[in-house]
């Protein structure tokens, strides 16, 4: 009978020595361990479950006592401040304008209606940011610029800035609120003397909102003090709120605003909204220095590079009247209306620590529509501690007490006291004695003369004697 002989094995594990084949089998459990480690870090963050919009964890609300009439702003008082009709100042005057501002800014460039050439916006900013958060990306720069950095190099003619929705909430005031806005305004004006600079208004919300902490008519007082604010600076005020709210109920109009929230404005209110600047202009003489070279605007911080990817353009002459006018029209064909019955949005939420001067709060990004994210769970701002001994805040190192700096530089005063050391300029006196004021000088120098002179009338009457 025939010895059958044995196949020799072949292929990759048959390949391998037993210590190889134990290492192998270690590189797939690492591998495994990542797989499951990563699933769980996105479902934490809300990416892996098919959670809906807004709604869906915070339920649309009303204000049932808002009062549509408390707090107008009676147009006729601020004829110098609010900008009234004009003739249409046509797409040029809009490609000479910087929009600055948060997730409804976003909107007016991911519809296009502005480009990332004519604007800087940050989703979920507040107005206490507008100063010092650093959101704008240039290409030649590291790391990304503050907005009113930004306006320096942009260097447009006018800015048209519209903050105030994520600063709504029931503990901040509304002193407290047009106190940090007009730092960051200020701030602005600083980094570009030369640009013209419009506050425009806070848009309505509708009557059904995500965020029980939002009311119209903390709206509507922020406005109000808003106007008064750029009467107090020579700014000026766009009140274009007056066509995104209904004038029977106050709130925004029907289709003005996304079923889901409530919050951000559709395409056709942000259209209405461009007609209205461009009909309601402020141009004065072109006063800027000769520009110099814009650097690129390559993106801002918070809003989704998908959404900067529909404006993007690979030339800096792009925001023309031409180009401008075709821009809405591929954003036109995916109305936004049906959008959120048609796609499931997903969120990931982003914890902002309150620091010494500004609110904490929680942002929810939404991964397909950077227009849905949206704000809560609000904190107060902790507030300075105690100063140290150098009169600063040991938490942020902001200096508190000014008095204490100046206190320290009066000692000098006293050292001056150089004074007495001019002292010896009187005592140089010793020239006055030769130019005779003798009255002064019949003290000892004079009783010294005396005793000289007696001797020598001493010899004159002996001599007449002799």
């Amino acid at each position: 009978m025939a010895k059958r002989r044995k196949r020799k094995k072949t292929g990759f594990w048959a390949g391998l020595s037993p210590r190889g084949r134990m290492y192998f089998v270690l590189m797939i459990c690492f591998a495994l361990v990542l797989l499951t480690s990563i699933a769980a870090l996105a479902a934490v963050h809300g990416m892996a479950e098919g959670q809906t919009e807004p709604a869906a964890s915070e339920p649309l609300v009303e204000n049932p006592d808002y009062n549509k009439d408390e707090n107008t702003i009676d147009a006729s008082q601020y004829t110098s401040t609010i900008l009234m009709e004009s003739e249409d100042a046509g797409q040029s005057y809009i490609d000479e304008t910087l929009f600055l501002g948060d997730s409804n800014t976003a909107r007016m460039r991911m519809f296009g209606f502005c480009t990332l050439d004519n604007s800087a916006a940050s989703v979920g900013m507040a107005a206490s940011a507008l100063a010092d958060y650093a959101c704008v990306k240039f290409d030649g720069y590291s790391g990304y610029k503050t907005m009113p950095e930004a306006v320096a190099l942009m260097q447009p003619r006018r800015v048209i800035i519209t903050f105030g929705t994520n600063d709504l909430t029931p503990s901040l005031t509304t002193e407290r609120f047009i106190s940090e806005y007009q730092a960051g305004i200020e701030a602005v004006q600083q980094a570009y003397p030369s640009v013209d600079i419009i506050i425009n208004a806070i848009p309505p919300i509708g009557r059904q909102h995500a965020g029980e902490h939002l009311t119209q008519t903390q709206i509507d007082q922020f406005n109000k003090a808003i106007v008064q604010m750029c009467v107090a600076h020579d700014w000026k005020f766009l009140n274009s709120a007056e066509v995104l709210r209904d004038p029977e109920t106050g709130y925004a109009k029907d289709g003005y605003v996304i079923q889901s929230d409530g919050i951000h404005l559709t395409e056709e209110a942000i259209g209405v909204l461009f007609d209205y600047i461009r009909t309601h202009s402020y141009i004065t003489e072109d006063d800027r220095p000769a520009l110099t070279d814009i650097p690129e605007h390559l993106s801002d911080k918070d809003v989704s590079a998908t959404t900067a990817a529909t404006v993007i353009t690979s030339q800096p002459s792009a925001p023309t009247a031409a180009p401008s006018s075709e821009a809405p029209e591929p954003t036109q064909e995916p109305t936004p209306e049906p959008t959120p019955e048609e796609i499931e949005y997903t969120y990931w939420s982003e914890v902002i620590q309150p620091t010494c001067t500004e609110q904490g709060y929680t942002i929810y990004h939404c991964n397909e529509d950077p227009g849905l994210d949206y704000t809560d769970n609000y904190v107060e701002a902790l507030g300075h501690t105690e100063p140290n001994a150098s009169g600063q805040c040991d938490r942020c190192g902001a200096q508190l007490t000014e008095v204490a700096t100046p206190a320290p530089t009066e000692p000098p005063a006293p050292t001056e006291a150089p004074a007495p050391t001019e002292a010896p300029a009187p005592t140089e006196a010793p020239a006055p004695e030769s130019t005779g004021t003798e009255s002064e000088q019949t003290g000892p120098d004079s009783s010294a003369e005396q005793q000289s002179e007696p001797a020598e009338p001493a010899e004159n009457t002996e001599t007449p004697t002799e």
